[in-house]
């Protein structure tokens, strides 16, 4: 992705012909123009290796005391001797490797913490079509009345002072993309240039000239859609100074009193509306219009490229023997079938898709932002179930159904289980519990109560009926003559009158 990046920069901002551009790189003509030709760069979905190291338990105990040792006079600080010394004294269970690793991993890690002020400068004039990024942070109230920290994605154009903004439960790479993307196809324009801080979810390291290891995820994203990827120096945030005053702006405008939340996609459709009004004002030193500013914004803007991009990354995880696969902490479950069986995991901002080793989704979940909560969506056991109708009233499925079902299957006999769970498994593949109670509460009112009946009760809920129209014929069709029937032949051959 870095040579392809490098060479698709020479391309659209150097202007460096096609030729130039494979001597520089010593590529074949033909892999330089299949570079710059590409439109699409959706990541293609391929098992992922589980790459790790021993010193990985450790490394966060690592870090600690080296963020300690900021703090403290540089004649106190650890060496990497010592560090290794302290963990074979504290942690002798879980050290494996030599000094020599921790020695890789000290000096890597102390270079990201002494990283020194760069004496470089970003120009304070900003042209039309270039955009800030940053995130901030936001309370809420979620559905509980309970209080929660939310994160606001703020893209603001320094040009017109004009910006657009949507909110996630985090600050991820997808919550990132995601609302970047939000944003594009909300303008239906991208900004030539975006000026981000050296946020994790795109910045892997920063190399010793100054330039930037990026994510994969990210470099595919800017790629994709054709912008070109600025960053700051490290602890510069005034470089950026328009998204920081932006942010504030937004928290003090948008989220004061405290907003209660239970839909963040409705929450961010009312942020465009917001972001979209608030430009109906004048800017703060240039006297006309942002709105006004910002057309001059668009007119600068690349276009919006074709094909979207799915804002997803893929985690291989296995399935424990419930059919349960652990990601950030937390619980998902899939399907028995696949207990014990490697599966596929969708990852975006919002979601958790459960994918089989095919990539055939089984089950979505809400995705988890706190530790250690577990999301069950029954409906891929059901079927386990219908085999094994004893272990139902066991189940906290049981107990979450509506007290209709629970009453009916209380007096229900095993083999009257076992077809109304296979009935209630086809109603919940199509529709949600609502309506197949609907169809229980309908069955039961007419005086049976079969797994048959509550399927045809479902089928007349669920069903539209298609009324039929007039006919009109076309004025062209000739009208044909009526036709009289003549039985007097039938008449003389039986000797009696025919009746028709």
């Amino acid at each position: 992705m870095d040579d392809i990046n490098y060479i698709r920069k020479m391309d659209q901002y150097e202007d460096v012909s096609l030729r130039e551009i494979s001597r520089r790189t010593g590529k074949h003509y033909k892999t330089v123009k299949k570079y710059i030709e590409i439109e699409d760069f959706n990541e293609i979905h391929k098992p992922l290796q589980p790459q790790f190291s021993l010193l990985d338990p450790l490394k966060p105990i690592i870090d600690k005391w080296l963020e300690m040792d900021i703090k403290v006079p540089r004649k106190q600080r650890h060496t990497v001797k010592r560090i290794y010394d302290r963990l074979q004294q504290e942690y002798p269970e879980q050290l494996e490797v030599k000094l020599r690793t921790v020695q890789y991993y000290v000096s890597a890690k102390k270079k990201e913490l002494y990283e020194e002020k760069s004496k470089g400068y970003i120009p304070l004039q900003h042209p039309p079509g270039e955009a800030q990024v940053d995130f901030g942070e936001f309370i809420y109230y979620d559905g509980n009345e309970n209080t929660q920290k939310g994160y606001n994605l703020t893209v603001s154009f320094p040009h017109s002072n004009a910006a657009y903004c949507q909110s996630f439960k985090g600050q991820n790479q997808e919550c990132l993309l995601q609302g970047m993307k939000n944003i594009f196809e909300y303008m239906q324009l991208v900004p030539h240039r975006m000026v981000f801080d050296n946020l994790s979810a795109a910045v892997i390291s920063i190399e010793k000239d100054r330039s930037r290891k990026l994510t994969d995820g990210f470099t595919r994203f800017a790629n994709h859609y054709g912008f070109e990827a600025d960053f700051c120096n490290p602890r510069s945030g005034w470089e950026k100074g328009n998204v920081e005053g932006k942010v504030g702006y937004e928290r003090r405008n948008f989220f004061v009193p405290v907003p209660s939340v239970t839909d963040f996609n409705k929450l961010n459709n009312h942020l465009f509306e917001a972001c979209d009004k608030d430009m109906d004002r004048k800017h703060y030193n240039k006297g006309c219009n942002i709105s006004d500013l910002f057309t001059e914004d668009k007119i600068a803007m690349i276009p919006l490229a074709i094909t979207p991009y799915n804002v997803a990354k893929l985690v291989t995880c296995k399935a424990d023997k419930y059919g349960k696969v652990m990601f950030d902490t937390n619980k998902y479950s899939t399907s028995p079938a696949l207990a014990l069986y490697p599966v596929y995991l969708e990852i975006s901002a919002n979601e958790v898709i459960v994918m089989d080793q095919k990539y055939n989704v089984i089950i979505t979940h809400t995705r988890f932002y706190s530790k250690g909560n577990e999301s069950m969506k029954w409906q891929p056991y059901i079927a386990l179930m219908a085999r094994r109708p004893k272990s139902l009233k066991f189940t906290s499925f049981y107990s979450e159904l509506p007290d209709i079902w629970q009453y009916y299957f209380v007096d229900a006999d095993d083999k009257t289980k076992r077809e109304t769970l296979n009935a209630l498994n086809l109603m919940l593949q199509k529709h949600s519990i609502v309506i197949a109670t609907h169809a229980l509460s309908a069955t039961l009112a007419s005086g049976v109560k079969d797994a048959a009946s509550i399927l045809a009760s479902y089928q007349k809920i669920t069903k539209t009926e298609c009324i039929a129209g007039d006919i009109t014929l076309s004025s062209h069709i000739p009208l044909m003559p009526s036709y009289r029937t003549d039985t007097s032949l039938y008449d003389a051959l039986l000797g009696k009158k025919v009746t028709v």
